[in-house]
């Protein structure tokens, strides 16, 4: 049977917000074993008592804060890439036979485009100049469209989705500047972050601050500003 203070750890450590509230002192401990008893009972299989989990919890943040946070990223590059607008289609495999068209034409110029696909919709990212094109080759109108967007592309040295919270701590420096995202791609070592065009600087700066200067990392990585 596992122990409580077994089960407190592999909670905080596995939850990036909590390991990160805990390690800099931004929490009240004794709501946060309110809120993870649950989670611990499940855990340990069998009822605990808050006070018992606020004990294991106050005894991890002393060993926290003897350590330094662990980020595990190494930036290699970093680029803006502003003038581009995003719309929305409904996902249906006209319009995904149309948007493959699509991007062949913005490919064939040279142009910058991305698509994301979820279960109902189908989301665009593509230079404002090529926006045109959308009257020529989709047979329908966008359901939404936002104007002057622009993206942060973040590239890691290593394998950043086979780390645990990498996207959690690219989105965090944008939240702490109330930033809104409006999407979100990734490769294993890649993530772009798509934003209006008015928060890109805020937000370049806030992700190349926190990252840059990783220990052991080699050189500083290479920033890009592209139009």
């Amino acid at each position: 049977m596992k122990r409580i203070s077994d089960a407190v750890l592999e909670i905080v450590t596995n939850h990036p917000m909590l390991n990160f509230g805990m390690h800099h002192r931004l929490l009240n401990l004794s709501q946060v074993a309110r809120f993870i008893r649950s989670a611990v009972e499940a855990q340990t299989q069998k009822e605990v008592r808050d006070s018992a989990v606020l004990m294991s919890l106050s005894r991890l943040q002393s060993k926290l804060l003897s350590e330094n946070p662990s980020v595990n990223l190494n930036l290699d590059k970093i680029a803006i890439h502003s003038g581009l607008t995003c719309f929305t289609l409904p996902k249906t495999q006209v319009m995904q036979g149309e948007l493959s068209k699509l991007v062949g034409e913005i490919h064939a110029k040279g142009g910058f485009v991305t698509i994301t696909e979820g279960l109902n919709e189908i989301m665009t990212f593509l230079d404002s100049e090529n926006f045109h094109l959308i009257d020529q080759l989709l047979s329908e109108k966008p359901r939404h469209v936002y104007p002057d967007i622009a993206s942060v592309a973040i590239t890691f040295c290593e394998d950043a989705m086979a780390i645990s919270g990498t996207i959690y701590q690219i989105t965090q420096q944008v939240a702490f500047h109330n930033i809104k995202l409006i999407g979100l791609t990734t490769t294993q070592q890649e993530i772009n972050i798509y934003l209006q065009d008015k928060d890109i600087r805020l937000a370049f700066d806030a992700i190349y601050r926190r990252f840059s200067k990783q220990d052991g990392g080699e050189g500083e990585p290479e920033v890009n500003h592209d139009a």
